[in-house]
């Protein structure tokens, strides 16, 4: 499965299970301001992320100690964007 526009196949835990593809609709002025809620909910995530990497002092166990919060940290910015965009569609 391959990027479309800006929604992105999400792989499970399971290498051999499918991909899923996520899309958004909305129909209503409370849909699209809920949507629009959604994303600022996760740029204040991506937001409080981001400070907590850069202020906290980690253990760097190994070179890839800091890789899952920085893919969350990703993950949310890229919901964020997806879900700004189909608000102004």
């Amino acid at each position: 499965m391959k990027p479309t526009g800006s929604f992105y196949p999400l792989a499970g835990d399971d290498a051999e299970a499918p991909a899923v593809l996520f899309a958004y609709a909305v129909d209503t002025p409370e849909q699209k301001r809920a949507l629009h809620d959604e994303a600022m909910a996760r740029l204040a995530a991506v937001s409080s992320l981001s400070d907590a990497l850069l202020t906290m002092q980690v253990d760097d166990p190994g070179r890839r100690s800091h890789v899952r919060v920085m893919e969350a940290i990703a993950i949310l910015s890229r919901d964020a964007k997806g879900l700004m965009e189909a608000t102004v569609r």
